[in-house]
């Protein structure tokens, strides 16, 4: 798990440094900011139940997890979910700046 977790971390700050840009910015603060965040948090909040709910059902059924194991992979399962966060909150707002150049364009 540790190691899962090591692989993820250059993509966890990746999406950090986007969350952080989009926070910042004036786009976050309108309308479509808000839906844009509503949305991110729509596809990225599903993360930790389902993957408790995993790493439960494989300790009681298929074998006994350590501490040590179950607690990375907790760590795993927050890194995923600041990942996937930022990661949709980028494609949302390229979609809408797609979305706004074909507007202008016509």
């Amino acid at each position: 798990m540790l190691i899962i977790g090591a692989l993820i971390i250059p993509f966890f700050i990746y999406a950090l440094v986007i969350h952080i840009k989009f926070s910042r910015s004036e786009n976050s603060k309108n309308k479509k900011g808000k839906i844009i965040l509503a949305k991110s948090a729509k596809y990225a909040l599903p993360v930790i139940p389902v993957g408790w709910l995993a790493l439960e059902l494989y300790h009681r059924i298929i074998a006994n997890i350590a501490y040590e194991t179950y607690r990375d992979a907790m760590w795993v399962l927050v890194l995923l979910l600041f990942t996937i966060y930022g990661f949709s909150i980028r494609r949302y707002t390229r979609r809408q700046v797609f979305e706004n150049q074909e507007v202008f364009g016509e």
